[in-house]
């Protein structure tokens, strides 16, 4: 079960400003990409506590703006699963690969609509429990706008189809509020469905609800910094801590 709360948490898991910075939000795409023909490294870090058990993931990423409002991303994570009974193990999951479109923004940058897309290929070991076993696609499109230049709002409602068991549905939204230039605090809300069995086999609808708190800092005009930490109701996590740390170039 820990190993399902987790692929699906990552897949689902992993405005302003245009193209100023990357994204500060978790749980939400904000439209930030690289400027045209542009690069952004970095690394993604996940740590989640389940009730029988706790995962730790670290993934590398990579996106670059092929075209003007068009960027593709990939991303290759390393997890290492750590149950209260039964073995530990660690290794590479299954491999992204996405793109992010901004469809619609006004003269100033917002209001923005930006659709996004990502395939998980089956690259992860299943029987070790590092992926899925399929290939599994994430289809979304995410809102945002901007009040009095410091307040940034998003939505972004994402349906990932998979494909031995019944697709998740999920919506969050997001509120980015910069204190000054360089540093900004953020809340987000993300709310899905899954379809599980219960204890006597029946179907049973659960609606994990994630609540993240964090900050991201801007050191210069090509690093930043994220960190979030949280927790999840209607779900088998207690606490989630994640962060990201981004170079352009």
């Amino acid at each position: 079960m820990i190993r399902k709360c987790l692929l699906a948490g990552l897949i689902l898991a992993i405005g302003g400003h245009a193209f100023a910075e990357p994204i500060r939000t978790a749980l939400t795409k904000e439209n930030r990409l690289p400027r045209l023909y542009e690069s952004e490294v970095g690394l993604e870090f996940y740590y989640y506590d389940f009730e029988d058990g706790e995962i730790t993931t670290f993934a590398p990423y990579f996106r670059y703006t092929l075209l003007r409002d068009f960027a593709a991303n990939m991303s290759l994570p390393y997890h290492q699963i750590s149950p209260d009974f039964g073995s530990s193990e660690s290794g590479f999951g299954d491999f992204t690969l996405g793109f992010e479109f901004v469809a619609y923004k006004d003269l100033f940058g917002y209001p923005w609509i930006m659709p996004h897309a990502e395939i998980s290929f089956d690259t992860g070991d299943e029987d070790k429990g590092l992926g899925t076993g399929n290939v599994d696609y994430t289809v979304g499109v995410a809102i945002g706008t901007t009040v009095s230049r410091k307040f940034h709002f998003v939505a972004d409602a994402r349906y990932l189809i998979l494909d031995d068991e019944d697709n998740v549905p999920s919506i969050a939204g997001s509120i980015v509020w910069d204190l000054d230039a360089k540093f900004s605090l953020i809340a987000e809300l993300e709310l899905s469905r899954r379809k599980q069995q219960d204890d006597f086999g029946f179907d049973d609808d659960s609606h994990p609800l994630v609540f993240l708190g964090g900050m991201s800092y801007r050191a210069n005009r090509n690093l930043h910094f994220t960190l979030h930490g949280g927790t999840s109701k209607n779900s088998d996590i207690d606490s989630i801590i994640r962060g990201r740390v981004a170079y352009r170039f």
